[in-house]
């Protein structure tokens, strides 16, 4: 679990390291169907943004984005042995999907972190924006 943490600690600071996200609005709350992670932000020209969410056992959460130009966009979370990819998207300006670590082979309770990540394609800056829904199964 330390290996896990601290692979996460380390990937969050390379990337607040390299600037990529220029500016960010974030919001979360409670609501009946589950906990609400809303956010928007800027990302500059040739960057990346990550967002990395915490789940408990026996969570499972739905996402979308919206972006203003194209991007790749990934989901993953960080094993022993690598790096597994349970949504992938390659030039696009939106996107929306429901993960459950309960599907993914890789997965353990004590990894509990899965991250969003959008990297820019473009020669400028691009928005986004995003929701994720956490809820009990």
């Amino acid at each position: 679990m330390n290996y896990l943490k601290e692979t996460l600690f380390i990937c969050c600071l390379l990337i607040f390291i390299n600037g990529c996200s220029t500016s960010s609005i974030s919001s979360r709350h409670q609501d009946a169907g589950g906990e609400m992670i809303s956010d928007s932000f800027t990302i500059k020209a040739g960057g990346s943004y990550e967002e990395c969410i915490e789940l408990k056992p026996g969570q499972v959460f739905d996402y979308d984005y919206d972006a203003s130009n194209f991007v790749n966009f990934n989901i993953h979370y960080h094993t022993e042995d690598g790096v597994e990819y349970p949504a992938t998207s390659k030039g696009r300006m939106m996107g929306r999907g429901m993960i459950d670590p309960s599907t993914h082979d890789y997965y353990t309770e004590e990894q509990e972190f899965y991250c969003l990540m959008w990297d820019n394609l473009n020669d400028e800056p691009i928005n986004v924006s995003y929701s994720c829904v956490l809820k009990n199964k």
